[in-house]
């Protein structure tokens, strides 16, 4: 499926904090970098886009807030494909899931 700012925006559910999950996702920079995290976009209240550039995947991430209280994670490829959607992940996950689809290597953690 390809995807684009506007289809992101008709399929958000529900209003948030931009700028405060921006800032939390700054507070774990050492993580971040490690993605190549950039480019930063923030649409109003609807969602958080940046672009990273990991070992396992390369391309944007976009981060809605669910009906739940929990985070739906959209990645789309380079070519605005939607390769993986993970739905449900809780706030206190929400680095540690990023991370393992986007740069994760568990020998990093044998060293």
């Amino acid at each position: 499926m390809k995807i684009g700012d506007r289809i992101i925006s008709e399929i958000g559910e529900r209003e948030f904090n931009t700028n405060e999950l921006h800032s939390l996702l700054s507070r774990k920079n050492p993580i971040m970098l490690s993605w190549g995290a950039q480019n930063f976009v923030k649409n109003g209240s609807k969602w958080l886009r940046f672009e990273v550039n990991g070992h396992h995947f390369k391309g944007q991430i976009y981060i809605i807030l669910a009906f739940n209280d929990t985070f739906t994670l959209y990645y789309v490829d380079n070519n605005f494909e939607v390769v993986d959607i993970q739905k449900e992940v809780y706030i206190d996950m929400l680095i540690d899931t990023i991370d393992k689809k986007v740069e994760y290597v568990e020998s990093y953690g044998n060293n």
